[in-house]
């Protein structure tokens, strides 16, 4: 694969850092600081320095692109592949990365879109109209498509499944340009039509599919196990690919999921919090309107952001305060709720005695 498409990878790959140009010539002129992320209320919540970010962000989009195409080289050498979904494959990670860095430059030179997820959502409907074109092209691979063991099992229900996902994916991104005028608060709704949508009924299809052949007596139970088997046995390199990632996989989510900290620094003028996983944060005293101490906590629900077994970060919502932000610790532990203006900050530590002595440190400060 990578050996006859070596101009498409050389052009793809020199499209990806072009934004790297952006960083290096005109850096210095732009802000000192630039918004690189935004957080569910549309608010800019993360910002680099605007040489690194345009220099960054598409390096880390170059890692991928190639991590892609070297495992679908290596999973699938074997597999005759159509040449239009083939160069599919090389020139999505270009868009991504002219997408998300001419958004953060254009937001640099002070160009302040309303709602920056209406800019995600036609992206979104670009990708899933493009690639609900292509779906049906696609033949029985493992890396490209909807791979699950009853369209791996079978070429007619890999076609079946994947004419009709083509079809969902196409609807998918029309509910994508029609959900551009709804506020921000639709959008998790949005997100959850679109992860059924591309996934979940699919899935469905394909496994009613597999019951019918099975019921119309085409094909046998066993004759699809054994080709299912078949299939793995002539992919070994696959096989183990796969097991590879999903033990990295398994190994990463539980270093996310059950590590991380929370520390907060009270400056001279202002408080700091530094979080695993999650942006900073940096408050001047000046802009602090009331801080109260919380013996059992604050209840919530998260927004978005950042959930484990050990932290809560992120946007959080409830009927006291509405939207607020929060950088705690998991379980009813004490905290300390900040007022700044309309916004609402909960701080906790992982230690009772430490979020109280971080309270009364911040009545001083703050005094």
């Amino acid at each position: 694969m990578i050996k006859n498409n070596k101009l498409k990878l050389i052009i793809s790959s020199i499209v990806i850092m072009l934004p790297a140009l952006v960083g290096i010539f005109w850096g210095k002129s732009l802000p000192e600081k630039i918004a690189t992320h935004w957080g569910f209320d549309g608010e800019a919540d993360g910002f680099m320095n605007p040489t690194f970010a345009f220099i960054l962000i598409p390096s880390i989009i170059l890692a991928v692109h190639w991590l892609c195409i070297i495992l679908t080289a290596v999973i699938d050498k074997n597999t005759e592949q159509n040449k239009k979904v083939t160069s599919l494959i090389f020139f999505i990670m270009p868009v991504i990365s002219l997408f998300s860095c001419g958004m953060t430059l254009a937001i640099a030179l002070g160009y302040t879109p309303n709602n920056i997820f209406a800019l995600v959502l036609i992206l979104l409907a670009a990708a899933f109209i493009l690639i609900g074109n292509y779906l049906p092209k696609t033949t029985r691979n493992r890396t490209m498509g909807i791979k699950i063991k009853w369209t791996l099992s079978s070429d007619e229900n890999w076609q079946a499944t994947h004419r009709f996902a083509g079809k969902v994916y196409v609807i998918t991104g029309l509910i994508c340009l029609l959900a551009i005028p709804l506020p921000l608060v639709a959008f998790p709704f949005v997100a959850l039509a679109i992860i059924l949508a591309s996934s979940v009924i699919p899935t469905v299809y394909s496994y009613r599919f597999y019951k019918k052949q099975i019921a119309d007596g085409t094909v046998t139970k066993e004759a699809l196990e054994e080709e299912y088997a078949s299939f793995f046995k002539k992919n070994k390199i696959a096989v183990i690919v796969t097991v590879i990632l999903v033990a990295v996989l398994v190994i990463v989510l539980s270093f996310v999921m059950f590590t991380g900290d929370i520390e907060a620094t009270l400056g001279d003028t202002f408080l700091s919090i530094e979080a695993d996983f999650f942006d900073d944060l940096t408050l001047d005293y000046d802009k602090i309107d009331s801080i109260e101490y919380r013996e059992n906590g604050v209840d919530g629900t998260r927004i978005y952001g950042f959930a484990s077994s050990r932290l809560l970060l992120g946007a959080f919502s409830n009927d006291e305060f509405g939207s607020y932000t929060r950088y705690t610790y998991t379980g009813k532990n004490p905290c300390i709720v900040i007022k700044s203006g309309e916004k609402t900050l909960v701080l906790g530590t992982r230690d009772a005695n430490e979020t109280k002595a971080l309270y009364d440190k911040l009545i001083i400060k703050t005094n």
